[in-house]
């Protein structure tokens, strides 16, 4: 079956969510000329082949509640999810004062 990635979808996303496990995302990047390691482009169409690791429940799950995942993040688009604030990030004298 043909599928469409969709924004911050990974390869794990598109596994779990049409064949219930992480492992297939293996096999879906290879049958599509792509490496694990790769960051899918969003709108493109990929082949989604059937496998005998088919877990229903877990697709039948994400199906009935209309959901979709999309965990994938590449922080190219200047998307911080680290907020800039603690410690890691204070100055001496500036905005850290001892004393």
């Amino acid at each position: 079956m043909q599928k469409q990635i969709l924004h911050n979808q990974s390869f794990f996303d598109i596994a779990i969510q049409n064949i219930g496990t992480p492992i297939s995302a293996f096999t879906i990047a290879f049958k599509n000329g792509l490496s694990i390691t790769d960051d899918p482009t969003p709108g493109e169409i990929i082949e989604v082949l059937e496998s005998d690791l088919l877990d229903t429940v877990k697709v039948d799950y994400f199906n009935n509640k209309n959901l979709i995942i999309a965990t994938g993040f590449n922080g190219l688009n200047s998307e911080n999810i680290i907020p800039e604030v603690g410690i890691g990030t204070m100055v001496i004298n500036s905005n850290f004062i001892v004393g």
